[in-house]
Formats: structure tokens, sequence, C-alpha cells
């Protein structure tokens, strides 16, 4: 007797609830269409009058997102690097340590000439006269720990190395997309199947990151330790599959750890529960058992005004800043007996 009443009850809740979804599907739709064209606009900032020819970038699949272009303006090589040209089959008789890194392996403010890599190769040469030591370069301006160890998974292999020497900055824990410290690259090059997905989770990393640092990490003021706190079990992960990768090639991989620039020059910044959670880092890196040279005692020795690219630059060495890499790697890596395949 009442079943027709519960019946349109039904069907009026049904049709309330297909409602309620369609608008919230248009809502949707209209999101992600405003959120699309504010998408275009900021890949116009990152360009900055640039065509996208110009970039000296090119797309490629994650986790990379994009690699350089080879022979770009002459300044990178056949392969897309900033070295010499180098051939993939090494010839008889030749060591090679493949140095992979961010932009300060990179580096397009300096003459190739004057970067660490090419100072370090000539600096074991002399080391050890007549040994056919190289050191081929691949250093990808942005890049994190993340495309780092797919660059050496995909490129740096083909070349051979007898060994990797990798160039770990502070901010190499930094998700490409969601922090920008590539400038920006990691996001023109992402393309997310929903912007308002992708935009949600900027912002709720952005929260849920600013919490757990108030939480757990009060005395960590630098972002690049916050973005190492942050990220501590993905760089792990990281780290281990680096591990993996030498020893299942047996390829050996010695870690250059460089420190932040501190802010106003004055290395008194670092307080003492950063420089306990560096020293955490370092203790990382060593206790996998990668050979580790720690630059910051290297650089302290010295105003950071002689080393800084300019004021304000947390991340980047001048020419002289590449030098004392340079000399500072080499001797570790000739005290340390790292190189002892290729001594007469």
């Amino acid at each position: 007797m009442n079943s027709k009443p519960v019946h349109g009850t039904r069907v009026g809740l049904m049709k309330r609830l297909a409602l309620s979804l369609l608008s919230l599907l248009v809502l949707f739709l209209l999101f992600e269409g405003v959120l699309r064209v504010r998408e275009v606009g900021k890949r116009r900032e990152i360009l900055a009058g640039r065509s996208d020819a110009d970039l000296g970038t090119v797309r490629a699949d994650p986790p990379l997102l994009y690699t350089l272009k080879p022979g770009w303006h002459d300044v990178l090589n056949s392969h897309g690097f900033r070295d010499v040209e180098r051939l993939k089959t090494k010839a008889d008789g030749v060591w090679r340590l493949a140095v992979v890194g961010d932009s300060v392996t990179m580096q397009l403010t300096l003459p190739r000439e004057k970067l660490y890599v090419r100072r370090l190769e000539h600096f074991l040469q002399e080391a050890f006269p007549g040994s056919g030591i190289e050191c081929p370069t691949f250093g990808v301006t942005g890049y994190c720990a993340a495309q780092e160890l797919a660059l050496m998974q995909d490129t740096v292999l083909d070349f051979d190395p007898d060994a990797i020497l990798w160039q770990f900055h502070l901010n190499d824990a930094s998700d490409p997309v969601i922090d920008g410290d590539n400038g920006g690259l990691g996001r023109y090059y992402a393309r997310p199947r929903s912007q308002v997905w992708a935009t949600l989770s900027r912002k709720m990393d952005h929260v849920l990151k600013k919490r757990f640092l108030r939480r757990h990490f009060q005395g960590l003021e630098q972002r690049d330790l916050q973005l190492q706190a942050w990220n501590w079990d993905d760089m792990g992960r990281v780290i281990e599959q680096v591990h993996e990768l030498s020893m299942s090639r047996e390829i050996p991989v010695f870690v250059v750890l460089f420190p932040s620039f501190p802010e106003g020059g004055d290395w008194g910044r670092y307080t003492e529960a950063e420089m306990r959670f560096y020293g955490t880092l370092v203790g990382r890196f060593e206790s996998i058992g990668f050979p580790t040279l720690d630059l910051m005692p290297v650089f302290k020795r010295l105003p950071v005004s002689e080393l800084q690219r300019e004021p304000g630059d947390f991340w980047h060495p001048n020419a002289r800043g590449h030098r004392v890499m340079a000399r500072a790697i080499s001797r570790w890596l000739v005290e340390e007996d790292l190189v002892r395949d290729c001594a007469p």
C-alpha cells in the first residue's frame, strides 16, 4: 500500500544525487579549465621570452622529465652534456671517473675549462702521469637525486665508467615538479592528467611539510635542510638504489656532498641543530658504504664571498670555488686510494 510513496522517494533521491554529481563534475571541469589556462601562463613565464626550441632542454619520460639538447649552441656536446666530445667506448688503458651532478656540475655561468670537473681531470692526470684518466661529465641543471639516479641507469653506464663520482647538493632532495628548484623546468615539462589534482598536491605538500617541520625539526631554518628532512624516506630509497646499482655492476660510487652557502656569507648561520642534522646526512652515505667527501670543512677555510658566485646564490660557486672543489676532490681520491686502479 505504501510502495509507491517509498519508490517515489527513492527516485527523488537518485535524481538529486545525480544532479549533485553532475554539478560537481561541471565545477571540476570549470576549475580544470581555469587551471590549465593559468598553467599556460606559468610556462610562458618560465620561457622568459625565449622560444621552446631555444630552451636547451627536451622532454623526457619520468622521472627524468627533461634532458639537455645535444649540440645546443655549441655549449653542449653531441651527447647533450657540457663536456668535451667523448666516445662511449673508451680506449685501451683509459680509466674513467664519470661525474654525475646538477647545476653545480653543469654551471653555464663559467667557461667550461674552469668547471671543477675539467680541473679535476687535469689534477688527476698530474697525479698519475702517463695514465689515461678521463672524467666525462653528466651534469644537468636542476636535477634532483631521483633524476640523477635515472641518469646513471639510462646514460652514464653506456660510457663504461670504472667509477662514478656523485656530486650531491643539499637541495637534491627537492621534488622536480612541486619544489621548483630547477627554475620551473620540472613543472614546465610535467603533463599531469589533472591540473586540479596537481594543484591540490602542491598545496597539500606545502601544508603538511610546514606542519611536519614545526613538529619534528624546529631547529632547521635552512630550506635545503628542510627538504632533506621532509623527503628523508624518499631520499633513502634513492640512495639504496644507487648502492644496488653500484654493487650489481661492480662500479664504485664516491659521494661529494656540496653544502648550501649560508645566508649572509656566515657559516655560523648553521645552527647547532642544523649541524647535527647535516652530520647525520653525511653519515647516511658513509653507513651504506659510499666513500664520502664533505666539502663544508673545505669551504670553511675561506670566506664565502671568495667562493660564492654572487651574494644570495646559495648553490653555485665561482671560478675559485670550482678550483677549490677540484683540488679537494683530487687530493681526497688520491689520499684515500680511490683511484688505485689507474696508478702506473
